[in-house]
């Protein structure tokens, strides 16, 4: 017969359940036919039953009413329990207890505990089982009497108690909390109770140590509950650190209004300054959640001033002074240390320090917000406080928020990471875990972009991620969550990918009420969804501010909290303006985005404004009267300059893109033509695919501009391309729409849109693959460092390239132009060296050389003897009516070398359009030979190098064996 049920998660939930039912259908077994009869009414009827539930008390029913009981005071120690605990709370012999253990283990209910290194768990002597699933073991533990059950609990926290304070773990001090909280009822001696809240708060800290915040919460509000009356007067301290402990733990769990709630008893309850200030940064830490960051910051201001820390007096002149006169101070005492003495610096044990230290890390996030002086002076402050008074605690934060300082306002990107990476191993050692998470944020989002490929910000995010959910820093881990989403975004890391790790962010901050963070992700996932919508990709049409906030929202990016976020916000769209052509819309987007900034640039973000900015004002649809003068784009310029200089992983890209479309804008093409390609290449090596793909669409619409249509068809077919692998929809549209013939190949998401045997012969020969050949070897050729393989390389690629039958490199060395290498292709022959002078060089019309050395114009001849300029030459004289092109090699102005070509099987060979893609290639030659000779050049000295020194150390050798020898002979 077929037994057909439903899935097991609806019907059954293990095979004991099915075990029950199938037995229940069962009537009797016929011999004789060899079959059995069924009667399946049992399990029609149970079929309207949930989840198996009854199926489980079915199997607990049939058990003998002692086993029945044994197993359920079993299921109060736990989802495992053991014979000998068993046998003390039954108050049984352990060999009764054995045998209901078995006939419950016979039943399906128990299974034997396999702990490896541990005893047989079957000996009678040690048995160990647990029960089969959480259905059986909830069950079981309710079959016993709720007051019963506490009275069990308490027993067991009792016998565990003992045991822990002779054990000594921090797993028997859980138990014991744990079984005692649950008879916590039964308990009603103060005394007593007293003891079991203190438990509660030893067993917390424990938890929270371990990176386990909820469970910590539970020992928390468990020892506030157990608290007697008259707390706070019998015993202050304990309770003031149980509603302390528990307002921290509800914050970071997202439950602000019962944090809320427990602050307002600590700041009723509180006795002294130093409690005081811990019930302020609790607060403060609430108001940063909520977005309150005026209100966090005037709170923290007078908090400190009961330490004896004071605060600058609000107004950004008194700010601005003590923030440079904190930092003068700050970098006096840094400069007389060195950096790594910083690691042995003695901890102070004075608590009003280390409260003041805590109260400016709180301070620190709220203030980098909405003003960069106070952020300034309290990162200084931490420093100078660490320095003066000794380090408290969490003083490798206040040295990694100054690291921040000094990438932010100094520019000093290398003293800020390894301060930072300092800081990061000072965390370490200290032991703080809530440290782990804040020190990896601040460290990838605001020192690491300047100093390491982002994909390193990327790993400290993930750590920073890791550690934040540990400790319960969800604050710190929401930031870390935006930081990620911006970082991918301007890697150019495919969008749907992003888009769904932004979702679950989402989800994450929204449970824990970090407004702020909450409305950042909202403005990227936003970002996206403009990328990626199908619908979208008309020309020139703007980012609707509305499908990014709504107006409450674009009301609230308008106050001073929500500055970082308006960041955000502006920076985006400052993008997305560009992206889909709005130059206007850039150019605002971008000015509002600096503002946003107020003088400083803290992470990758900021960068990104400069950048675009730089684009939008070079960009020639833009009216004239709207770009910023030569200067303002000069110091834009630099800043690129600075950082592809300091993080070439980074910006070297994004500066060769500027600087290529100053080039465009100031009439220089084989300038720009050389930066374009560099560009690609750097966004490409560096795997950012974005940049990478506008790099070529600016390319290309630089190509096109200049009528040279077919090699804009290879840049806009590479940008398609690449705004298809990055998911960004929208963009490729429009690039469709507007460039129909440049993109002609390629679909909307990158698929062919026609078989490529339908493109006619002549464009397949002359066109566009053509190009895009010589291009993408032009791209190579471009790492090639060494001579011999260089030459190589080109000549074929010229040759395969154009068809040429013959192709010679010349060089220009000392004024004069010597023969390099040679490639002939039936047969096919490639000669490198050695070096002949043009005059001795035979088999190339020396006249054509000369002219093209000479005017460093390029030569295309049908039939050489048929041009009168180079009619006497000896070798058109004697070869006759060959095809010659001939291109010059310059490298910034001046003449590199010459490319000549020839081929003698038809006249007429090369075309026009073929001068214009060699020359593209030429262009790129010179500059690799040129940085091929350099690295020659650096090897041939480091080899003279390395030998001078071989020879100085014989020559010492030698002469210590001369006075060992001299001294011997003295002896």
């Amino acid at each position: 017969m077929k037994l057909l049920c439903k899935p097991a998660d609806e019907r059954y939930p293990g095979a004991q359940a099915l075990k029950v039912d199938v037995e229940a259908c069962l009537q009797r077994w016929d011999a004789r036919a060899g079959a059995a009869s069924w009667d399946l009414g049992p399990l029609t009827e149970a079929q309207r039953l949930d989840d198996g539930a009854s199926s489980t008390q079915r199997t607990l029913d049939r058990l003998s009413p002692a086993a029945r009981r044994a197993v359920a005071l079993g299921a109060c120690i736990g989802h495992e329990l053991d014979a000998a605990t068993l046998s003390q709370i039954a108050e049984q012999p352990q060999a009764e207890v054995n045998a209901l253990l078995r006939e419950a283990e016979s039943a399906g209910i128990l299974t034997p505990q396999r702990d490896e290194g541990a005893p047989d768990p079957l000996d009678d002597d040690a048995l160990r089982l647990r029960f089969l699933h959480d259905g059986v073991h909830q069950a079981a533990y309710a079959a016993l009497p709720d007051a019963e059950r506490r009275a069990v609990h308490l027993r067991l926290g009792r016998m565990a108690e003992a045991r822990s304070q002779r054990q000594r773990s921090d797993e028997a001090l859980f138990e014991a909390a744990q079984h005692l909280n649950l008879g916590a009822t039964l308990i009603i001696e103060p005394r007593e109770r007293a003891e079991l809240a203190a438990m509660n708060l030893t067993a917390g800290r424990k938890a929270k140590e371990r990176g386990a915040p909820p469970a910590a919460a539970d020992f928390f509000e468990a020892g506030i509950s157990a608290l007697p009356e008259g707390c706070f007067k019998e015993d202050h301290d304990l309770a003031f650190s149980l509603h302390a402990e528990a307002a921290e733990c509800a914050y970071v769990g997202g439950q602000i209004e019962r944090a809320e709630a427990l602050l307002e008893v600590l700041a009723a309850e509180a006795r002294s300054d130093l409690e005081r200030a811990r019930a302020h940064e609790l607060r403060i830490a609430v108001y940063t959640t909520r977005g309150q960051i005026e209100e966090a910051l005037a709170l923290g201001k007078t908090a400190l001033a009961l330490l004896g820390v004071p605060l600058p007096e609000d107004g950004a002149a008194a700010r601005k002074a003590a923030a440079d006169a904190e930092l003068a101070a700050a970098r006096t005492a840094l400069g007389a240390r060195r950096l790594r003495d910083l690691l042995d610096e003695p901890e102070t044990s004075d608590a009003r320090t280390r409260a003041a230290l805590r109260l400016l890390m709180s301070l620190t996030l709220p203030a980098a917000l909405v003003s960069p002086p106070l952020f300034a002076f309290i990162a200084a402050r931490q420093v100078n406080l660490s320095l003066e008074r000794g380090h408290g605690g969490v003083s490798a934060y206040g040295y990694m928020a100054y690291a921040w300082v000094a990438a932010r306002a100094f520019r000093r990107y290398d003293e800020a990471y390894e301060l930072g990476e300092l800081a990061l191993e000072m965390g370490e050692r200290s032991g703080q875990h809530e440290l782990s998470c804040r020190l990896r944020l601040l460290l990838g989002a605001h020192v690491s972009p300047f100093a390491k490929h982002l994909l390193s910000s990327l790993d400290l995010f993930k750590e920073a991620h890791e550690a934040g959910l540990r400790a319960g820093d969800l604050t710190y881990v929401a930031q870390a969550c935006v930081h990620t989403a911006l970082v991918r975004f301007g890697l150019g890391d495919e969008c749907e990918a992003v888009r769904d790790e932004v979702d679950g962010s989402l989800a994450l901050a929204r449970g824990a009420r970090e407004e702020l963070a909450v409305a950042a992700l909202t403005s990227a996932r936003r970002a996206l969804d403009e990328l990626m919508d199908p619908s979208r990709g008309g020309i020139s049409r703007a980012p609707d501010s509305r499908a990014f906030h709504d107006a409450a929202q674009e009301e609230r990016l308008a106050t001073p909290s929500y500055s970082a976020v308006a960041l955000v916000h502006c920076a985006l769209r400052q993008q997305l303006c560009f992206l889909l052509e709005d130059y206007e819309g850039a150019l605002r987007m971008g000015s509002l985005a600096e503002a946003k900034m107020q003088g400083g640039v803290g992470d990758h973000l900021a960068t990104e404004v400069f950048f675009y900015t730089c684009l939008t004002q070079l960009s020639p649809a833009l009216s004239r009267g709207r770009q910023l003068s030569a200067v303002s784009l000069a110091s834009y310029r630099d800043r690129l300059s600075a950082w592809a200089e300091q993080c070439p992983d980074n910006y070297r890209h994004k500066h060769l893109l500027v600087r290529a479309e100053s080039a465009r804008a100031a009439g220089e093409e084989l300038a720009a033509m050389k930066l374009y390609d560099q560009a690609i290449e750097a966004a490409k090596v560096n795997g950012f695919v974005r940049d990478e793909a506008l790099a070529s669409e600016l390319c290309a619409k630089f190509h096109l501009a200049s009528g040279r249509e077919r090699i804009a068809h290879v840049y806009m077919m590479d940008a398609h391309e690449g705004y298809a692998r990055w998911g960004a929809t929208a963009k490729v549209r429009q690039l469709s729409r507007k460039y129909p013939h440049l993109v002609a190949r390629m679909g909307i998401l990158g698929q062919p849109s026609r078989p490529a045997e339908s493109i006619p012969p002549s464009v397949e020969r002359g066109g566009a693959l053509d190009a895009m050949a010589v291009l993408r070897a032009s791209r190579a050729l471009s790492g090639e460092l060494v001579l011999e393989r260089l030459f190589e390389r080109l000549l074929r690629v010229l040759s395969e390239s154009t068809g040429a039958r013959r192709a010679v490199l010349l060089l220009a060395r000392d004024g004069a132009l010597t023969v390099e290498a040679e490639r002939t292709s039936d047969p096919e022959v490639v000669r490198v060296g050695p070096s002949t002078p043009l005059d001795a060089a035979a088999g190339l019309a020396a006249s054509v050389v000369q002219h093209v050395a000479e005017t460093q114009q390029p030569v295309v001849l049908g039939s050489a003897a048929t041009d009168e300029r180079f009619a006497e030459d000896p070798y058109v004289l004697e070869a006759g009516g060959r095809s010659i092109l001939c291109l010059a090699m310059t490298h910034q102005g001046r003449l590199a070398g010459v490319i000549y070509m020839e081929n003698d099987a038809t006249a007429g060979y090369f075309r026009a359009g073929q001068v214009e893609l060699c020359g593209l290639l030429a262009s790129h030659a010179a500059v690799a030979v040129h940085n091929a000779l350099r690295y020659r050049e650096a090897q041939n000295a480091s080899s003279e190098l390395r030998r001078a020194n071989e020879a100085l150390a014989a020559e010492v050798e030698r002469l210590t064996e001369e006075l060992r020898q001299a001294g011997d002979r003295e002896g």
